[in-house]
């Protein structure tokens, strides 16, 4: 066990960290305030122990390419976010923001999905994007509120001509910054700026090891080539670098695959998602799938043998703090609308007319959101209901009027 580094301090509370023989962290409090840390030192120490990090480095270790390393300024912020949660005041520690209306050959089907207005379905790489203004705004006002981890995603976030000044904006000492990327249009010249400008992690999806399958879905002839590049230019340039994808009942069965694959790359993290529930209320996914997620994902994170560790967010959601939209997590669009995450189309206020942290205050008063749970809320009857009718949502035809 190496010598003890503080990575938190306020009066009457202080949190330690040291790194033990075997590489990994360990998280201590002390002071007449620290039951208040309990709960998240408790969770955070059960995984720290059990499960290799993303990257261990002479300087710090990163437990998962989605999460700020020990020790860091950031970190010291993540630590002080929990503790005000610890006492009922949530923050969105995540905030994912999108900044292109760049879509693919799929434009329309992704435009509609994510709400996207603005978009030249004819020729959609010449969509205009949402002004730079408004994302710099998103990005004080998430600082301001909390956050410790900006993401840009949806749709291909390094489209935008702008990406590498948006990374670059972000005070590091407050928040690392994650940028999602189908590699469409990437080489390693803007790796490396992108490396310069601190960007921490680069989240690449590939949605199926056959290149056929994966280019079918993107709707672009050569996008699994695309994508796997992209890999290789993040990890050259130093990024640390995951490889992402989505999967529902029906594609459990190519984890495995998915997994080797991300191994061959190099890549430091696997990621997987879960689909979540479609507005017409069906279910993607059953216990009986997750729990062979779950396996799946402890069995790989429990043996340090250089393969790639897996994040889940069935279980960093499901069993470590619970589902995060609305509770630890804001999403904003390009149009500016405040939502709970990417995947729930309902508005609690534009960026362009409501501050953040009021949007926020209204989730917080959600009840669906306000209540802890470990599957996504859109498996809430009530709450899909209300999704739904903001949405004009035909009931009879369960499509979109």
């Amino acid at each position: 066990m190496q010598q003890p580094v503080n990575v938190f301090k306020m009066r009457g509370l202080s949190v330690d960290a040291a790194r033990t023989d075997d590489g990994k962290i360990e998280l201590s409090a002390a002071g007449v305030l620290k039951f208040a840390a309990r709960p998240f030192l408790s969770v955070a120490n059960k995984h720290l122990k059990a499960e290799k990090p993303a990257l261990i480095t002479d300087s710090a270790v990163y437990p998962s390419a989605w999460l700020p390393p020990i020790p860091s300024p950031t970190f010291n912020r993540l630590v002080r976010d929990e503790i005000g949660i610890g006492f009922g005041k949530y923050v969105p520690e995540t905030v994912s923001i999108e900044v292109t209306r760049k879509f693919n050959a799929n434009a329309e089907k992704y435009a509609r999905k994510n709400r996207t207005g603005g978009v030249d379905f004819d020729n959609p790489f010449q969509s205009a994007d949402p002004p730079a203004e408004l994302i710099y705004k998103a990005i004080d006002e998430a600082l301001d509120s909390g956050a410790v981890v900006i993401t840009f995603t949806e749709g291909d976030p390094l489209l935008s001509e702008n990406i590498v000044d948006y990374v670059r904006y972000v005070d590091k000492s407050k928040a690392v910054v994650m940028a999602y990327t189908w590699g469409l249009d990437f080489d390693l010249e803007k790796a490396k700026q992108l490396k310069e400008a601190g960007l921490q992690t680069l989240l690449v999806s590939i949605y199926s090891t056959d290149s056929e399958i994966h280019d079918q879905k993107r709707g672009i002839p050569g996008a699994y080539e695309k994508a796997v590049s992209a890999i290789q230019f993040g990890l050259e340039a130093g990024l640390l670098v995951t490889m992402a994808t989505h999967l529902d009942g029906a594609k459990v069965g190519e984890m495995e695959g998915l997994w080797k694959l991300a191994g061959d790359l190099g890549v430091h993290e696997f990621s997987i998602w879960e689909s979540v529930p479609t507005l017409d209320g069906e279910s993607r996914m059953n216990d009986a799938e997750r729990k062979i997620i779950n396996d799946f994902y402890r069995r790989v994170n429990a043996v340090d043998d250089g393969t790639p560790r897996i994040f889940s967010n069935t279980i960093f959601e499901g069993e470590m703090f619970g589902a995060m939209a609305g509770r630890r997590w804001l999403h904003v669009t390009t149009e500016g609308d405040m939502q709970p995450d990417p995947y729930i189309p309902l508005s609690y206020g534009n960026l362009n007319d409501v501050p953040m942290k009021e949007a926020w205050a209204r989730m917080r008063k959600e009840p669906a959101l306000r209540q802890k749970r470990d599957v996504h809320v859109l498996y809430d009857p009530g709450y899909l209901q209300k999704v739904r009718e903001a949405n004009d949502w035909d009931f009879r035809t369960n499509q979109k009027q």
